[in-house]
């Protein structure tokens, strides 16, 4: 697969020095390099000269670059943006991403075809959103992907844009982005202090400002990018040590898209990312997203996650900048018409070999177990352990994901509606079901939550005579127990074995959510989607007996419609073992042997 050269991805680098800038990780940039030229912003005039052989060298990169231009088309008979509000929240949001997309059609457009009517048009987003009193610095996250939109469109635009709109642009970014974040450090914001996705938007996004308005006002750009840097790093080292990201594979697409544009467009603009693509587990991060992808193609959604997620053009930078045909293949897998994926395009990417069937990510603590790779009927379990009080985290330790023939038969919720009340402060987000214990698919120990400083480790992970297996202590998730343990193991194509020991006076509740149809009898049931069925066995305690529970809700709360719940209700005293069988074929015992060892046994 071509990647881009050294010279193309760290252009100028030799001129650093030059510059006033040193390669160690706590320099700090002064002046972007005047060598670049233009644009530097995620992309230079070595990367663009190579850019029409990269998209011709095979049928995606073509499709991507039409419809990039097709959507080019499309945006010049729309008008400019409003200013909306979400309908339930003072968040600009939606608008700034709006804009976001916008300028990364037109402007790849213009660097692609240099017709003046993607200019033009792309002058009148500018101009729209310009004029607008501000980006509402209240939320920040809606000042930094509006400030990304204005830097990337000054930058990739300028010899296109008139004088009048270009000055008012880079006033616009002093006004609206760089000069609240000063503020914002001084006041010693909450992502100013942050380790999650708050901190790689919002400083990714004011760094890229900066640099594109740093001739306009060199001081405070200066001022900025030492800011960001400083405050970027603790965020930079969550990808540590092996790429997962804790706030799940929905918020390591946002967190990642704004890491790559900030390591990007230091590289694009000063030749070094001052050490942070050099981070630990960064190089790595796109097998997480690649590895929490289940066989039927959804993704394992904890922590107010979807299960569909874009593949984000990020990873076609990622492909290139560390030579990884895999990130591209992740990539290439879906229509994509935002500009910098087309910009970052590498062609021919292929999916890695000897991938492991059971893999984990140690920040995350999650791990993944299939019977196999390339087959979307395959079988497939993740178990989450964690810190449940992680950015988006829910009390969710122990919670299971579950497919089998190519359905998803132990689903996670997913989040409620942002707009809940306190859904984001600690006090009350607990309260509502997607987001506390209640609504996992884990133990519910006297009808209470985890608590939500718990923090629980995965153990033994791999694969152990041909079977993948997990294994993780649970105890800090249930303070009021002597000991919980989950593992959870692949057993072959058609079966997977949830095991729990405790020791612990109470209440159990065991519980899956599911979508399926269910028929339960005693110590089986039968579970049912788009044709599939599941048998569902408890294996141990012998007296134990399915019941089927509802997840229904009140509003304000999401309805849950159609969704099930297979429940084991069954009081605890001292030590129990809870063991469930889900199979597409029979209860044999080839299947149960390993299933009934002690899980101390499974290794």
């Amino acid at each position: 697969m071509r990647t881009f050269s050294r010279r193309a991805m760290l252009t100028g680098a030799a001129a650093v020095a030059t510059a006033g800038c040193v390669t160690t990780p706590n320099a700090q940039p002064q002046a972007p390099l005047a060598a670049a030229g233009r644009p530097r912003l995620l992309v230079t005039p070595e990367m663009l000269a190579t850019l029409e052989q990269r998209l011709g060298a095979d049928a995606t990169g073509r499709a991507w670059r039409a419809a990039l231009l097709r959507e080019a088309d499309r945006l010049g008979s729309q008008p400019p943006v409003e200013r909306r509000m979400e309908a339930r929240r003072t968040v600009l949001l939606p608008t700034s991403r709006e804009v976001l997309r916008r300028v990364e059609a037109l402007g790849a457009a213009w660097l692609i075809r240099r017709e003046p009517r993607d200019a033009t048009r792309l002058a009148a987003e500018i101009t729209r959103v310009c004029s607008w009193a501000d980006w509402n610095p209240g939320h920040f996250l809606d000042v930094a992907e509006m400030a990304t939109a204005i830097a990337l469109a000054v930058d990739w635009c300028q010899d296109g844009l008139p004088d009048a709109v270009r000055r008012q642009a880079l006033g616009t970014l002093v006004s609206h982005a760089l000069l609240p974040a000063v503020e914002e450090h001084d006041r010693r914001r909450s992502w100013t202090r942050a380790t999650h996705n708050w901190s790689l938007v919002c400083n990714g996004g004011m760094v890229l400002a900066a640099i594109a308005a740093f001739d306009h006002a060199p001081a405070l750009c200066q001022r900025v990018i030492e800011l960001s840097l400083a405050a970027v790093r603790p965020a930079f080292a969550s990808y540590g040590p092996d790429g997962g990201w804790d706030e799940g594979v929905s918020y390591w697409d946002y967190a990642t898209q704004y890491a790559v544009f900030l390591v990007a467009g230091l590289e694009s603009a000063y030749g070094t990312s001052f050490g942070l693509a050099d981070t630990p587990g960064f190089a790595n991060t796109a097998l997480f997203r690649l590895q929490l992808e289940a066989p039927s193609g959804r993704v394992v959604n904890f922590a107010d996650g979807a299960e569909r997620v874009r593949h984000t053009p990020a990873l076609m930078w990622l492909a290139g900048r560390f030579q990884q045909p895999h990130a591209a293949w992740i990539a290439a897998r879906t229509p994509n018409s935002h500009g910098t994926g087309v910009l970052w395009y590498q062609p021919h990417g292929r999916k890695p070999e000897g991938l492991a069937r059971a893999v984990r990510f140690r920040r995350a603590e999650v791990a993944c177990l299939r019977s196999r790779w390339d087959d979307p009927k395959a079988a497939f379990i993740a178990l989450k352990a964690g810190d449940n009080g992680a950015n988006h985290s829910n009390l969710d330790i122990g919670s299971v994901v579950v497919e089998l023939g190519g359905e998803r038969f132990a689903l996670d919720l997913g989040p409620d509606d942002y707009a809940l009340p306190g859904y984001f402060n600690r006090q009350q987000r607990y309260s509502y079901y997607r987001t506390g214990t209640a609504g996992q698919n884990t133990l519910l120990l006297d009808g209470q939550n985890q608590p939500a400083a718990a923090k629980a480790v995965l153990g033994a992970v791999g694969e152990h005579h041909g079977v993948a297996i997990a294994l993780a202590d649970l105890s800090p998730a249930y303070p009021a127990a002597r000991a919980v343990q989950r593992g959870v193991a692949v057993l072959d194509d058609a079966s997977v074995v949830i095991a729990d020991e405790l020791n612990c006076n109470g209440m159990l509740d065991w519980r899956i959510h599911t979508s399926a149809e269910i028929q339960v009898a005693g110590a089986e049931a039968h579970l049912t989607l788009n044709g599939t069925t599941v048998r569902a066995v408890i294996l141990d305690p012998p007296e134990a007996v399915f019941t089927i529970g509802s997840a229904a809700r009140p509003p304000p709360e999401a309805p849950n419609t159609g969704i099930r719940r297979l429940d084991i209700r069954q009081p605890i005293t001292g030590e129990a073992r809870l063991t469930v069988l889900l199979t597409l074929g029979p209860v044999d015992e080839r299947r149960t042997r390993l299933a009934r060892r002690p899980l101390a046994a499974w290794v």
